[in-house]
């Protein structure tokens, strides 16, 4: 529900899904990426990144260009445009996250929140990837 909240509050205030934000955040944080590298980490195939990318970039907020060292890899990059947007699209999320979730919540009950993420972070962070999930 919350993630339905946050969508269309971007959607109609700067026309990015969630997903858009995510895929600029990557770029942002990783910089100049290949496309298929920026699938996999934001767990979508190839086609709908592809079909994205062609969206964002219409609206020169992505770059897409091939790989100078391997021409068969497109490689994507943020535009100093796609920065501005994905700056005022993050300061809409963090406004709608906080007025739809967490104003509701007490002092008490935020405190718990903020505790429990971090000991659900930890636990991720210290997980071996390699580790087959059926052991655990």
């Amino acid at each position: 529900m919350l993630h339905d909240i946050v969508n269309r509050g971007l959607v109609h205030a700067h026309r990015l899904t969630l997903a858009d934000v995510h895929m600029l955040s990557f770029l942002k944080n990783h910089g100049p990426s290949p496309m298929g590298a920026i699938a996999e980490t934001l767990m979508v195939t190839p086609g709908a990144l592809t079909q994205q990318a062609q969206r964002l970039e219409e609206r020169r907020l992505v770059q897409r260009r091939v790989s100078r060292e391997d021409g068969r890899r497109v490689m994507a990059m943020l535009t100093l445009d796609g920065a501005r947007s994905l700056a005022t699209a993050l300061e809409t999320y963090s406004r709608l996250v906080r007025t739809h979730f967490l104003d509701g919540l007490s002092r008490p009950q935020m405190i718990a929140l903020g505790d429990g993420c971090r000991r659900i972070s930890a636990r991720l962070k210290s997980a071996d990837p390699q580790a087959d999930p059926s052991e655990a």
